[in-house]
């Protein structure tokens, strides 16, 4: 099995931005937190900072990762991260010192105490996946097509056999990645409307037209 850090990485290498070194955060800052909070870090986000902590590109797109100087501990969950107006929050569980790769739920701030609404992904290590998914189309990637519409039925069967590999669903999308491309795909049920809704976020402008055409994607 490959290691956090390996997972991390092949995303990045995906997605066609390979991390460099100057993305990792040291072993020093993380620690630092940990005595500052008194928790402990989960392995599999301790391994995202420690390889990407200070990247940029996909971090900061739409949502904002927040550096450890900026973690807190709101209800048993250390906050890493914050919608880009600052309307919703995730945290991981701290609830078990001893959890590698625990849960992750979406909560809203409050200038007392943060409300959670439940697990979003049983792993952290999934939610980060999905999350740099949804980065990746909301402008890590610099060739976008947001909100496409499509009747062409897509399925995760028809995308494997396309190349695409499945990361999973996250509030109702799903996140699909080959080397510079990235998809996250969401089904419509509506009276005038029944299709897929894909965002698709791409290395190069060729790449995208490839997405747009395989796909059959309408403009949005």
């Amino acid at each position: 099995m490959r290691s956090y850090e390996d997972r991390y990485r092949a995303l990045f290498q995906d997605f066609g931005y390979p991390l460099a070194g100057n993305a990792a955060l040291s072993t020093r800052t993380i620690e630092q937190a940990e005595a500052r909070l008194g928790v402990r870090v989960p392995a599999s986000l301790r391994a995202y900072y420690l390889v990407a902590g200070r990247e940029k590109r996909f971090n900061l797109s739409q949502e904002r990762l927040l550096p450890p100087s900026e973690w807190t501990v709101e209800g048993r969950r250390l906050v890493f991260l914050e919608e880009n107006q600052n309307v919703c929050i995730w945290g991981v569980s701290v609830r078990d010192p001893d959890a590698e790769d625990p849960a992750v739920s979406e909560g809203e701030p409050d200038d007392e105490s943060a409300s959670w609404h439940g697990v979003l992904k049983r792993k952290c290590s999934d939610f980060l996946a999905c999350m740099l998914h949804h980065q990746a189309v909301y402008g890590g990637l610099p060739h976008l097509a947001f909100g496409a519409f499509t009747k062409t039925p897509i399925s995760a069967d028809r995308l494997a056999k396309l190349g695409w590999k499945n990361y999973g669903e996250m509030k109702g999308e799903t996140s699909y990645s080959r080397p510079n491309q990235v998809v996250t795909v969401a089904p419509i049920a509506l009276p005038f409307a029944k299709g897929w809704t894909v965002n698709a976020g791409a290395r190069t402008k060729r790449d995208l037209e490839a997405i747009q055409a395989e796909l059959g994607l309408e403009a949005g």
